[in-house]
């Protein structure tokens, strides 16, 4: 069969950041490998029309997957992809997840919950022996986590796999299926889900809230493979935590520098989890950068949103990372619940006293299979309608989210407060920044935001 995989983002003007799409990369690698046609379409990077793109290809099945953040394009082409012949619809990834039968309410066929390779090739063997009947109960009860409408126009939801992917056992994406000339890195992720509950964060996704890794060897594989296959190139670290143990990471660095690979890395870790030792085996392991969510500069703000570090910890791996060599990116965010002005201004002493090479800061967005999106109303947030979710944009504009306990005007004056300060810092914006700025730093207020 011919399967189109289209990575569905709303472009920002340019603002996202240019990775190529790892969900759809892992897909497409396994329908590649069991004998179909592939082709991506990731409208992140690629300023196309897809439906001249499935004219042009004439796919069996078009598979769609995108972020809450861009729900509103990706329902809006699902309306178009139901006025043109672009065989069955299937949609996956964090949001299909959370709304599984919302998504085969606005036009899809079939959604897919979790985790994809435990259900995509068995419903594409469906597909492919069947077409589009739906009424086969007892075949597509075989298939978990799908949702799809019956003849009788009822939404069908087949129970959840007991299985979760063995992440030992599964194929390194075919890079090659991307348009590798459009992304500035390659990207590897190596784990699923989070063992850490902040309230913020949906990174659990589709695999899960407690976590699980590749082993340090499966992942050293990978690399090695990456560099025996493009030689010497820039590799980003998807994860939000750069293995979930000490010991874990210690070992892969002290492997990966035995191996002395053509590599120049970026990874992110918890800042209570960097210590001199450690941040010496990245620097050997050829890691360049290491990125941190700070989040606020206040111990409460960090406890309530259940980060659990506290300032100190943050202070203490800027210094380490800056002592060794390391780059250091740091992420805050404005408009946090319960956090008073006095708070949101207090990231910017930790900063001046620890000078990380580069800030981002961010406006708080209530996010779908949140905690605040889900107690929103308890926590003063007013959530945008089903059909606004482009609204939940991090580098938004103060409003965009409409917060009882900050008002636009504050949040705009911190930030503009934020941006003053750092430049009297001697941080340069990303709109005016070149390679060799040592000190960085990036807000809502500029055009160009997303530089990892």
């Amino acid at each position: 069969m011919k399967i189109l995989f289209i990575n569905v983002s709303k472009n920002w003007n340019g603002r996202v950041y240019a990775e190529y799409p790892i969900g759809v990369g892992i897909l497409g690698t396994i329908a590649l490998e069991a004998g179909h046609d592939v082709r991506i379409l990731d409208l992140a990077v690629e300023n196309v029309d897809a439906v001249n793109v499935i004219g042009e290809f004439k796919p069996d099945v078009t598979a769609i997957s995108f972020l809450s953040t861009s729900a509103t394009t990706a329902f809006n082409l699902i309306k178009q992809l139901n006025m043109v012949d672009c065989g069955t619809i299937v949609s996956g990834g964090i949001h299909t997840s959370i709304f599984p039968q919302d998504m085969v309410l606005r036009g899809v066929d079939f959604s897919l919950s979790g985790e994809g390779e435990l259900s995509f090739i068995p419903l594409v063997n469906y597909i492919t022996k069947n077409g589009l009947n739906k009424d086969l109960y007892a075949e597509l009860a075989e298939i978990p986590s799908i949702s799809y409408m019956n003849s009788l126009g009822v939404v069908v939801s087949t129970p959840a796999s007991k299985l979760s992917v063995d992440l030992n056992n599964t194929p390194a994406i075919n890079r090659d299926i991307f348009n590798l000339d459009l992304y500035p890195h390659h990207t590897i992720i190596t784990s699923r889900g989070c063992p850490y509950k902040c309230k913020f964060c949906c990174s659990w996704g589709p695999g899960g809230k407690k976590g699980r890794m590749a082993s340090p060897e499966k992942i050293l594989c990978e690399v090695e493979m990456l560099a025996e296959k493009y030689g010497e190139i820039s590799l980003y670290w998807a994860d939000d935590m750069f293995f979930f143990n000490r010991r874990d990471r210690l070992k892969f660095c002290r492997m990966l520098s035995e191996k002395n690979l053509p590599i120049k890395w970026i990874a992110q870790l918890r800042a209570d989890s960097i210590d001199v030792e450690l941040a010496q085996a990245l620097v050997e392991a050829g890691c360049v950068k290491i990125c941190i969510g700070a989040e606020s500069g206040s111990d409460r703000v960090l406890n309530d949103i259940g980060k659990k570090t506290k300032i100190e910890d943050i202070k203490k791996a800027i210094k380490i990372c800056r002592t060794v060599g390391l780059r250091i990116k740091t992420w805050w965010i404005t408009g946090l619940p319960g956090s008073s002005l006095e708070e949101e201004y207090a990231a910017l002493d930790a900063i001046t006293h620890s000078m990380p090479n580069e800030v981002a800061i961010h406006t708080f967005v209530p996010l779908p299979g949140t905690e605040y999106w889900d107690r929103a109303s308890e926590f003063g947030i007013h959530l945008p309608s089903m059909d606004q979710l482009e609204k939940l944009f991090y580098y938004g504009l103060p409003g965009d989210i409409k917060l009882d306990y900050i008002s636009p005007s504050d949040m705009t004056e911190v930030l503009q407060t934020f941006n003053t300060e750092l430049r009297s810092l001697g941080y340069v914006a990303t709109d005016e920044a070149t390679d060799s700025s040592e000190f960085v730093f990036t807000s809502p207020i500029q055009d160009k935001t997303f530089n990892i």
